[in-house]
């Protein structure tokens, strides 16, 4: 499978990069510093270290088996992958390109995410019903926190002090909600069914969660842990991600046809646009300063990724690239997008 570079400038492919079999790195895949950029490959239980500069594979690093996604430390000093077949974690020196430790944690990982100070990690096992709780600098679990059944994703409120899990098997759907001092659930929230995707608003208010089965997103008052809004999408809405000043909100709904992003008003929790891209939208950043939003368009032959105007809603260009994009992340000075293909 292969990684397209694209100048975001010119929206032009200028360079693709040959990386393992069947990519399914999901959290952005590069060091903060933007100098490296990890990918696992799930068929071949590597991951895949690029030099940004030279658009080369610099390492090739041997983890566990069916590696599901890449994160980083805070400090950019680690990469914690996820090891879905293994039920661990493979922690990677970023400086040496080498496994460090082995973590393992609950059945069947599928999601990471670091505390603001970056001293623990939690693991969402989809498998086991739990989160594991890693402490980053022994590399040993402290603790194992029962959830509800399926839990998919784990985001922390921007302050760190809470986590929200997304519990996809329940039904209707839940989120659990962990306070992080303590290691417990302090409160499950009822959203609508198969929740697949969670984001906060920028100053921690409000938490935006797509229901793949209710096709709508619910709003979560985060201080009250209540449900206050309920915002009706496209089809199967899977992902959202919010605009980096955090007044609108993007959902890619896979199932429309044509394929659509639903554009919401975070301050009316209305749907203010609906823009058709191409088929089976799955993922979608923008650019570091907000101006443009990259959709990547799985099911569209031959595949490709659609360039939204955030001012205007309205697709700009659409660039062709490798089989079944899976991921886009932009270089932190935003110069550069690149397309993982080959994702599951």
């Amino acid at each position: 499978m292969t990684t397209t570079v694209i100048d975001v400038k010119t929206h032009n492919v200028i360079t693709t990069i040959p990386v393992g079999d069947n990519v399914v790195s999901a959290q952005p895949i590069f060091t903060p510093d933007g100098k490296l950029a990890y990918i696992a490959n799930n068929d071949v239980e590597t991951v895949s270290v690029i030099d940004v500069k030279t658009h080369s594979v610099i390492a090739t690093v041997q983890v566990g088996e069916n590696p599901e996604l890449v994160d980083f430390t805070p400090d950019g000093k680690l990469a914690y992958v996820i090891n879905e077949g293994a039920d661990s974690v493979s922690v990677i020196d970023v400086k040496t390109h080498s496994v460090i430790a082995t973590v393992q944690v609950g059945r069947d990982p599928r999601d990471v995410n670091f505390t603001p100070d970056g001293k623990l990690a939690y693991v969402a096992n989809l498998g086991g019903d739990s989160v594991s709780v890693i402490d980053v600098k022994t590399h040993s679990v402290i603790a194992t926190i029962t959830v509800k059944n399926g839990p998919r994703t784990v985001t922390f409120t921007p302050d760190g002090k809470l986590i929200f899990v997304t519990n996809r098997r329940e039904d209707p759907g839940l989120i659990s909600v962990i306070d992080v001092n303590t290691h417990r659930v302090i409160a499950t929230v009822q959203v609508g069914g198969d929740p697949r995707d969670l984001v906060f608003t920028p100053d921690g208010k409000l938490a935006y969660v797509t229901s793949r089965d209710e096709n709508s997103v619910s709003v979560i008052d985060v201080k009250n842990q209540s449900v206050i809004a309920t915002v009706l999408v496209g089809e199967e809405p899977r992902t959202v991600t919010l605009t980096p000043d955090g007044k609108l909100a993007y959902v890619a709904n896979r199932d429309d046809d044509p394929g659509s992003v639903s554009v919401i008003d975070v301050k009316t929790h209305s749907v203010i646009a609906n823009v058709q891209v191409g088929e089976e939208p799955g993922v979608i950043a923008f650019t570091p300063d907000g101006k443009l939003a990259y959709v990547t368009n799985r099911d569209d032959d031959p595949a490709t990724v659609s360039v939204i105007d955030v001012t205007t809603h309205s697709m700009i260009t659409t660039i062709q690239v490798g089989e079944n994009p899976g991921v886009v992340a932009f270089t932190p000075d935003g110069k550069l997008a690149y397309v993982v293909e080959g994702s599951s």
